[in-house]
């Protein structure tokens, strides 16, 4: 059957079409193509190391309980070495620091919080390794772990974690005996905690009464705060 003008005009139009561009359109066709496939290799890779990460893990945990120390460093720097970019790696040198630091190796502790705070994925891991090796720092009070302690507190931390560090910038002027500087920024640490509360509830402004209840009665992450303030003279 014949193809009328108008046909044959579209016919050609096609042709000329696929002339000019048919090699892009192809080459653009093989890229998402090849695209797709290294995201399903990376994705099915990143799976694959959580999971083997995991199994490491659980029996890190097992060990845990058992207050096996050495095998727990192991475990942990097996799970670091192999399978660094894992939540696992950073969530196993928590887990390693913690039992280091109740056997009173303090050392171990100390470098299981530096690998977190230098590789963690999460910002979160992160700042709780960064508030829990400021503590560790300050109990040894010497001009180089208090630098260092200080260096940490003046970097920025993950939201919801302010309030914390501004507690421990606290703990860090009292272990120095400025406790003018401590009580100052305990109160801000206390004022923060409670400006999220209010975001949180959709309020804007903080009721006297309310305020002066919340002194009175502390949420349980202010209690510990509030022993502080108040050993320093109180709101």
């Amino acid at each position: 059957m014949e193809l009328d003008l108008e046909e044959q005009e579209q016919v050609a139009n096609l042709k000329a079409f696929w002339q000019d561009y048919g090699r892009w359109i192809f080459i653009g066709i093989v890229i998402a193509i090849i695209g797709f496939g290294f995201y399903w290799t990376y994705s099915w890779y990143q799976s694959n190391q959580s999971l083997k990460a995991e199994l490491v893990y659980e029996q890190l945990i097992e060990d845990l309980q058992k207050n096996n120390l050495p095998e727990v460093l192991a475990k942990s720097k097996n799970i670091q070495d192999q399978y660094p970019k894992t939540a696992y790696a950073a969530m196993a040198g928590l887990m390693a620091s913690n039992l280091a630091y109740t056997v009173a190796d303090k050392d171990n502790a100390l470098q299981q919080l530096e690998w977190v705070v230098a590789h963690a994925k999460s910002d979160s891991f992160q700042a709780i390794a960064k508030m829990r090796l400021v503590t560790i720092l300050m109990d040894q009070k010497t001009p180089e772990s208090l630098a260092k302690a200080d260096r940490l507190l003046s970097e920025s931390i993950a939201v919801g974690f302010v309030a914390l560090q501004m507690e421990r910038r606290g703990d860090w002027f009292w272990a120095q005996d400025k406790t003018e500087e401590a009580k100052k920024s305990y109160l801000q640490a206390w004022n923060t905690l409670s400006e999220e509360r209010l975001k949180a509830t959709g309020s804007k402004d903080i009721d006297p009464m309310l305020k002066k209840l919340q002194q009175q009665n502390p949420a349980p992450d202010q209690r510990l705060l509030k022993v502080k303030i108040e050993s320093l003279g109180g709101f």
